[in-house]
């Protein structure tokens, strides 16, 4: 995919901000259409990105008894953007896996996150991507994959909502059979 060519989105968003009545020649608005050009392609670099970045990382094998303890890695952070209304969603997602012949770091899945977090999307697909994309390489015992978002398309428009805050919470293999597995997580 090819990159972005930030001059000439700076372009449109100087054109946008003139349409709604702003002043984009003003000290505090000149330099905002580039700023919002490189925000955006900074926001959406997962969908410009391979997955050999990520895929190479998987090389640690299991060891004997290690190998099926569930591994759980909360609180990773990631910004993406709503498909419908090109606002942040701000997102904490936690990823768990059972192993069964590989094992991954910390990092590895925080990259998966934001590989499938920072796109223009919804919060649903994200949860169901990165759960199928660690499934498809790491094929462990079980994944499951719980995101909580706060839209700010529902808080700074429509229904203005600060304080609800959507769940999605995808279960495969072992998480969606074992009532246990599933609890524990």
């Amino acid at each position: 995919m090819k990159e972005p060519d930030i001059n000439k989105m700076a372009e449109h968003y100087a054109a946008i901000l003139q349409e709604i009545g702003a002043d984009v020649q003003s000290d505090g608005m000149r330099e905002t259409p580039l700023r919002a050009a490189k925000a955006l392609v900074e926001m959406t670099e997962g969908s410009r990105m391979g997955t050999d970045r990520l895929t190479t990382m998987f090389k640690a094998e299991c060891q004997t008894a290690v190998c099926h303890d569930m591994v759980i890695v909360e609180g990773i952070k990631e910004v993406g953007l709503c498909e419908h209304h090109l606002l942040p969603i701000i997102m904490s997602i936690t990823i768990g896996y059972v192993p069964d012949k590989k094992i991954l770091g910390l990092s590895k899945l925080a990259r998966i996150a934001g590989y499938f977090a920072r796109r223009l999307q919804n919060q649903e697909r994200t949860a169901h991507s990165i759960a199928t994309f660690i499934e498809q390489i790491l094929e462990p015992l079980g994944v499951a994959v719980l995101i909580d978002g706060k839209h700010l398309c529902a808080m700074a428009r429509g229904v203005r909502d600060t304080h609800s805050i959507m769940k999605v919470n995808v279960m495969h293999g072992t998480f969606q059979k074992d009532p246990n597995v599933r609890n524990e997580f």
